[in-house]
């Protein structure tokens, strides 16, 4: 669609001083990020701030950008990246004895502070940035520091897209949301429909389903982080809560029923410091005080790799067998494999039915196995749908065989092109330009990609073929 960018740019008498060089090149952009909140030895979702500037770095040379003109600046937290900004606008724009700077954007994703329990879903993932305490009295002074130089660049002729994180009193030219809580929940539920197929489901025979939302109430930062925890929660509960109230979702823990909402996030929210305290939390809720007995489950959202891991862990140590192929039997692991060597496409059957109570007895309660059919007992300790997000190299073996049913990502290769192409329609006053993925939000052109959805039979074309991963990531 054509970006309404026309309200961002500038009359030819405003410029006319770099009409000339603007109409020939694509101009400067300089990117201000945050450092990588992860270090070497943690699992690493693919969606990285480094990353992404080399991703976004190479598209604008595709787009025809110079690369003595693409600049990166990278700080560890707000108050460094708006002295940073407050830098660079003092020394390359202001200086020029108020000549205007066309032809020149700044892209700027907000060094946001991070809880430990939210970093787990990747770099990019929508934070709030706000100042609202005493506490915050370094936040405040960081945040007014970066609109001042911001609002400054922008009256020089500078043009700002700002990344992932709006920042509160600064409206830019553009704006890119990368994901989001509530977005990233969704789509796990919404994977998590298709594959028990909820929609032809009965209550007779309800899909148990747990949902792990990890949440550390503990946090240095317990505002945002529940807000991310409860917007995340959100995104599940919008697709799944209409099967919880018809019955035909259920929780074996109890923690969820027909009559929660959205707003019962904390029943399903847990401590998730470290990959033993998921387990702890699995083992807990799958407990069973019958020997030998297994508490049925169809599927687990995990909201990120981090808990899955911690939950095929825990389904492993308490006897649970099978794999996600089980529950689709005409998907193998040598038809991964095939697939993922370029040989074949794996080809999707039938969802079995849901797991069956006896005929006799009195349903959830009956182990007696009786009834027609070789109907499967309710204390069944075949595995589960898993599903995940992050597509954490270490947990793509997972997929692979199957224990984890799916993962996701942000389109970063999308989104860098994307990137990419407004930097050069802004600078070259392009209000023509035809960009996808873009909608005006509170009055700002906004784009904001699909998230991308990983799972077994679509790997190769998702992370391998991108070059997101290599056949040696993924364990083959």
């Amino acid at each position: 669609m054509t970006v309404p960018l026309a309200a961002c740019s500038h009359s030819a008498a405003d410029g006319a001083s770099t009409a000339a060089t603007s109409s020939m090149t694509n101009g400067q952009v300089e990117m201000f990020v945050p450092n990588d909140s992860f270090t070497i030895s943690q699992n690493v979702p693919i969606n990285t701030w480094n990353r992404l500037v080399e991703a976004t770095s190479d598209a604008l040379v595709e787009h025809g950008f110079d690369d003595d003109d693409i600049t990166t600046h990278t700080d560890a937290d707000l108050d460094e990246q708006s002295r940073s900004i407050e830098d660079y606008v003092r020394d390359h724009v202001e200086r020029d004895d108020g000549r205007r700077a066309d032809g020149r954007t700044l892209v700027v994703a907000p060094a946001v502070r991070t809880a430990e329990s939210t970093k787990y879903y990747g770099d990019y993932a929508t934070q709030t940035l706000e100042s609202t305490t005493d506490d915050d009295a370094k936040t405040k002074e960081a945040l007014d520091r970066t609109v001042a130089a911001l609002n400054r660049a922008k009256s020089a002729g500078v043009h700002v897209i700002v990344l992932s994180t709006r920042i509160p009193g600064f409206t830019p030219d553009a704006f890119v949301s990368i994901c989001d809580a509530e977005q990233i929940g969704r789509m796990q539920a919404q994977q998590l429909v298709n594959k028990l197929e909820l929609d032809k489901t009965s209550r007779d025979n309800p899909r148990r389903i747990e949902i792990m939302l990890p949440f550390d109430g503990e946090a240095s930062h317990p505002d945002d982080e529940q807000r991310f925890a409860r917007d995340a929660f959100k995104g599940v509960w919008s697709v799944l809560g209409t099967y919880f109230r018809s019955g035909v979702a259920v929780s074996p823990s109890l923690k969820l029923s027909a009559s929660s909402t959205e707003d019962d996030w904390r029943a399903v929210a847990f401590q998730a410091r470290k990959t033993d305290d998921v387990v702890a939390e699995i083992k807990a809720r799958l407990h069973t005080d019958t020997k030998g007995a297994f508490t049925p489950i169809d599927g687990v959202v995990s909201m990120n790799d981090f808990v899955a891991d911690g939950v095929i862990k825990g389904l492993t140590a308490m006897g649970y067998v099978g794999t996600a192929a089980d529950v689709n039997p005409s998907i193998t692991i040598g038809d991964v494999l095939g697939n993922i060597a370029g040989r074949r496409d794996v080809q999707r059957g039938k969802v079995p039915e849901p797991t069956q109570a006896p005929q006799t007895g009195d349903g959830d309660d009956g182990n007696d196995g009786s009834g027609d059919g070789e109907a499967v007992p309710v204390t069944s300790n075949r595995w589960p749908i898993v599903t995940g997000y992050g597509s954490y190299v270490s947990n793509i073996p997972n997929i692979v065989d199957g224990k984890q049913w799916m993962t996701g990502l942000a389109d970063r290769n999308g989104n860098a092109s994307g990137i990419a192409a407004i930097c050069k329609a802004l600078n070259r006053d392009d209000t023509k330009a035809s960009l996808d993925h873009f909608n005006t939000v509170d009055g700002v052109p906004t784009m904001a990609l699909p998230l991308i959805a990983v799972s077994a039979g679509n790997l190769k074309a998702t992370l391998i073929d991108p070059g997101y991963i290599s056949l040696a990531d993924a364990d083959l």
